[in-house]
């Protein structure tokens, strides 16, 4: 938790202790900056002409903790952000909570790409995030997704920085989440957080279906159906296993492997998912080698089933981001399982 002493080494807060006691500037949860004081700090930064890089930092799927594990367990977890956040900056920054499970954080010194790079590369690797908590009904894996940008390199007022911040946030959301956006004017300059959203899933089962109904032959129906969806949820791939083993590219439909053995891969309600490339081993050692070629990291894999049983496999797959799997993802690769399966019986 942040203590008078630690604060009072910045100018803003050094004045504002004279007139306000610590606990009104501190999230009494997570022990960061309350939403308040943080924004406050960051106009008067702006004001000071001090340069700085902003970062909004939203957890993964953190409603599934609570609605999982219990509200008790949620809040073990944002204890602990706020704890690890606090100490891995030191001197070198300062965190806020945003709200809910959004924090803002500042890092002061370099704030050249490389050095931020580097910075976050750390923050993720266990010491912020991807780490796992242990509950007394369970445990989670909490990642999450960040969007900076950096003052005055990026942007020189207040409204730009933050709007800056939400564009890469919300890209990196776009790309999976689980991974950190640094704005880079000539990558983001033209990004709109409105062409980026994706089609609802109502759209996206009509659109599937449609797929079908358009298209006569089989290979039509599949690829017409792979282009939308690999636009409309940013996949790198979607492959096809089928029950002899050979993995299949549905963009072109050309078998690249075989020998690829699924049958005593451990599926969950018809599913497994993956998040790194070093987990695919231990789903198949034929199907990690396979998928070197297309540097996949992340996967998410179903059965297809027909009246015989077990037909074969679908699976997304996104080379080098580590994407964390949402719920209507997964509900339109088993529609879409659900659709093949009715063409393949």
């Amino acid at each position: 938790m942040y203590t008078k002493e630690l604060l009072s080494k910045y100018k803003y807060f050094k004045a504002l202790n004279k007139f306000i006691s610590i606990e009104y500037m501190i999230d009494p949860l997570t022990g960061l900056i309350s939403r308040k004081y943080m924004l406050e700090f960051i106009k008067e930064l702006i004001n000071e002409k001090t340069e700085f890089t902003l970062s909004i930092l939203d957890l993964d799927n953190f409603k599934d903790v609570n609605d999982t594990y219990g509200h008790t367990a949620g809040d073990i977890v944002l204890e602990n952000i706020g704890n690890d956040l606090i100490n891995f900056l030191g001197d070198n920054g300062i965190a806020g909570r945003y709200g809910g499970d959004e924090f803002l954080i500042i890092i002061f010194n370099n704030n050249e790409y490389d050095d931020i790079h580097k910075f976050y590369q750390k923050m993720f690797h266990g010491v912020v995030l991807r780490k796992t908590y242990e509950f007394n009904n369970g445990n989670a894996f909490i990642t999450g997704t960040v969007g900076s940008a950096a003052y005055p390199i990026n942007a020189t007022n207040f409204d730009d920085l933050f709007q800056m911040c939400d564009k890469t946030l919300y890209r990196g959301k776009m790309k999976g989440r689980n991974c950190f956006i640094i704005y880079v004017h000539e990558k983001h300059k033209d990004l709109q957080i409105q062409e980026m959203v994706k089609d609802d899933e109502a759209t996206i089962f009509f659109n599937i279906l449609s797929s079908f109904f358009n298209n006569v032959d089989f290979k039509s129906k599949v690829m017409d159906a792979n282009a939308y969806l690999k636009k409309t949820l940013r996949l790198d791939y979607i492959f096809y296993v089928d029950n002899k083993g050979n993995i299949i590219n549905l963009e072109d439909n050309e078998a690249f492997a075989s020998n690829i053995d699924l049958s005593n891969a451990k599926f969950k309600n018809e599913l497994i998912n993956t998040y790194f490339a070093s987990n695919l081993a231990s789903i198949d050692a034929n199907l990690a080698e396979a998928l070197k070629k297309y540097n996949i990291n992340s996967t998410l894999i179903t059965r297809l089933r027909n009246k015989n049983g077990i037909c074969g496999y679908l699976m997304y797959a996104l080379e080098r981001t580590s994407r964390i799997w949402q719920s209507n993802e997964v509900s339109i690769l088993l529609y879409l399982a659900s659709t093949l399966t009715i063409e393949l019986s």
